[in-house]
């Protein structure tokens, strides 16, 4: 399988996480965002996006990080993407992440890295009251659970975490989560886990 990524997206990084607890071996290349190779004819050919990641296997092409993470989950009998309906579970949570949590984690993302020195501290505010306000949804879910959807960690697990690992260079502070720290704390000595890290 090969992966198209770049090692300044966050969603390559959750897919290489993925891959690396699973023990998948990807086929990396990167692609040059700077020198514009995702807007290649070669490349739109591939994702009409013009984004990373994007996952080629044989005749199979995957964009969309989370479903790439699904079609990888898929290639083996893991907890991960477990063959049972508690995939549902699972799905429910990372399209939560989709439109709530990580929705609010790109908005301070893209202040920090795309404002050119220049953030709107309205849209940082703003922003930060969302994310808090949807980590706190988070946090009363993993009072019961050690791992998001249960007892096992699954793929919704790699896809929360992603906004903590980011947490810090964006400035959110959720100490005060005291489940989610809890669960971030675990997490984050796993090896994949780290993967998630923008350094």
């Amino acid at each position: 399988m090969k992966l198209y990524t770049n090692p300044f997206s966050p969603n390559a990084r959750k897919v290489l996480a993925v891959a690396s607890e699973l023990g998948i071996d990807l086929d990396m290349h990167t692609v040059d965002l700077q020198a514009g190779e995702q807007r290649s004819p070669e490349y739109l050919a591939l994702n009409p996006n013009g984004k990373v990641p994007t996952l080629v296997d044989g005749d199979t092409v995957m964009w969309e990080s989370n479903a790439i993470l699904c079609y990888l989950g898929s290639k083996g009998d893991t907890e991960l993407w477990p063959k049972s309906e508690k995939r549902y579970d699972i799905l429910r949570w990372m399209f939560w992440d989709s439109n709530h949590l990580n929705k609010a984690g790109l908005k301070l993302f893209g202040q920090k890295f795309f404002s050119r020195g220049n953030p709107d501290m309205a849209v940082i505010e703003s922003a930060t009251k969302e994310f808090r306000r949807h980590a706190k949804v988070l946090d009363a879910q993993l009072a019961n659970h050690t791992y998001v959807t249960g007892d096992t960690l699954t793929l919704a697990d790699f896809v929360l975490a992603l906004n903590f690992a980011y947490a810090p260079v964006l400035g959110v502070e959720f100490d005060d989560f005291e489940n989610i720290t809890r669960w971030w704390g675990a997490l984050s000595e796993r090896d994949s886990i780290k993967i998630l890290s923008p350094g």
